[in-house]
């Protein structure tokens, strides 16, 4: 009796040991308000969006951004405004309920969108999703989705975000739109458990799920951590499992542990900062000018990354291929003639304001602080005005003038992420940030439109040249991704994408 008393209490131990080593806890900067992709378009949304959704086609990043079937078996383009697609069967979503076409036109209808109003929603989601005209259902299984023009990316579109495929019924229930946004239900390889506000993100595996890369994890949490040191600290003693946003200031410390180690780099993004052009100051094209040659690039690389990332040439990532430029420099360092346009521009040192947060990004306050040595080098006096939210960075005020961004290459072309940004779909156009000059609108459009390559690198080139004369933004270098990792009990496989993969490809236990 004692015996198997006691044999059933070991097994009750390793059972219980068995399913704690299948957690996984990550320590995050921050986790997002709400979780539906078209109402947040952030890093820290991204890295728990791969979990959560999939979409129609897949982009394989492990395989050069390939683009591979999804939630669709086939896709054919019927025209270029036109393409149809093969729905996977036999996919179930969180919910339980079955994927089917009314899950895609629900996903790409005005209603959750919002293309047809003013919300949050419909101005993130504009330059993505703007060009759909309607679905249409040609049986349960099969959609055809026709754009308002010619679409140059109209495979892609449905390949990356915001086109992660949702459950209309899974909204039905939900009631709104808003408490649709925080309990969000999707075909991921994990689904929704827990949401606490500004605190966690738990999730768990989806053992429905339809593709052979399962969940690595039985759960993960993301927990709010926002001091960098506590989460080194924490991934130390064994608290954390992944920590996030780490710099290479914190690498010597991680490496010479026992049970640490670094992943990741450089990823399909670019780290930069954007300029208000209503502003009463920078409404000079020249001040804004003058703002983007006094900024040494290399510097900041050497100085804060140790060399561990790069600077690229101008607003384009080589993973464009067909539509890279070459041939266009990296953005140029000439304080001197930042001087000039200043004094040509009657610049008399009044106040520019420099929005930032401490920490969302990795050395985001202390690059701040590098740019503002390098700006006041050449007479400009720029001001840091230290904020806590988004919310409080774009609050449309006469004092806005600076803020930081990022550009992620959500299609490996010029429309995924310069004319994504900074074109007339822009959600800083629409917010009233900067205003884009009829001939740059006009070349976006053919942009936008074309299907010959040769004259889509022409017009982009010739954007291009147009913008660093009349920048509404400057690039600093491409964005880091770099992950404190337990490593006596796992491997992360990193991609060069702010997605954060948690299968069995991403994540091995051991």
């Amino acid at each position: 009796m004692h015996r198997i008393t006691l044999l059933s209490t070991l097994a009750g131990i390793l059972l219980s040991s068995s399913a704690l080593a299948a957690d996984l806890t990550i320590a995050v900067q921050k986790v997002p308000d709400v979780l539906d992709p078209t109402f947040d378009n952030s890093n820290v949304n991204e890295r728990i969006m791969w979990s959560l959704f999939n979409t129609l086609v897949t982009t394989d990043y492990r395989d050069g951004g390939k683009l591979k079937p999804g939630l669709a078996t086939e896709w054919k383009i019927i025209n270029p405004q036109t393409i149809e697609f093969k729905l996977r069967p036999g996919v179930k979503f969180h919910n339980g309920d079955s994927l089917d076409a009314k899950d895609i036109v629900f996903t790409f209808s005005p209603e959750r969108t919002g293309q047809d109003s003013a919300t949050a929603s419909a101005v993130l989601s504009k330059p993505f999703l703007g060009g759909i005209e309607t679905v249409e259902v040609i049986d349960p299984l099969t959609v055809r989705i026709h754009m308002r023009h010619p679409d140059a990316l109209i495979v892609q579109r449905f390949a990356n975000y915001p086109s992660q495929i949702l459950s209309k019924k899974g909204f039905d229930e939900a009631g709104s739109m808003e408490a649709y946004a925080k309990r969000p239900i999707g075909t991921g390889p994990y689904k929704l458990s827990g949401f606490d506000l500004g605190e966690k993100v738990v999730l768990e595996a989806f053992d429905d799920y339809w593709d052979g890369k399962k969940a690595a994890a039985d759960k993960v949490t993301f927990t709010v951590v926002p001091e960098t040191s506590t989460r080194i600290a924490g991934l130390l003693s064994g608290q954390f499992d992944i920590v996030t946003e780490l710099n290479p200031d914190n690498f010597q410390q991680i490496d010479s542990s026992s049970n640490a180690t670094i992943v990741g780099g450089a990823v399909e993004n670019i780290r930069g900062i954007v300029y208000d052009s209503t502003d009463s100051v920078l409404s000079d094209p020249r001040i804004r000018e003058a703002l983007d040659l006094a900024i040494d690039r290399d510097t900041i690389v050497k100085s804060l990354y140790s060399g561990k990332t790069d600077v690229p040439n101008g607003w384009q990532m080589k993973s464009f291929g067909g539509m890279y430029l070459a041939d266009k420099p990296a953005p140029a360092y000439n304080p001197e003639k930042a001087k000039e346009l200043l004094k040509e521009a009657g610049y008399k040192g009044e106040r520019i304001s420099y929005r930032t947060m401490n920490a969302y990004y990795t050395n985001e306050i202390e690059t701040a602080q590098v740019l503002q040595a390098m700006w006041s080098a050449v007479g400009l006096n720029v001001q840091l005005d230290v904020k806590e939210t988004w919310g409080q960075i774009d609050e449309d005020s006469l004092d806005r003038a600076i803020f930081n961004a990022s550009f992620t290459a959500y299609y490996p072309d010029p429309m995924g992420q310069f004319w994504r940004r900074y074109g007339s779909s822009s959600s800083w156009a629409a917010s009233g940030i900067f205003k884009v000059d009829p001939e740059q609108a006009k070349l976006g459009e053919t942009l936008s439109t074309s299907m010959d390559t040769d004259e889509r690198r022409k017009i982009f080139g010739e954007m291009l040249d147009r913008f660093n004369t009349n920048p509404h933004g400057s690039i600093l270098h491409l964005l880091t991704q770099f992950f404190g990792v337990n490593k006596q009990r796992l491997t992360l496989d990193v991609m060069p994408t702010n997605y954060l993969d948690l299968t069995t490809t991403g994540v091995q236990f051991k």
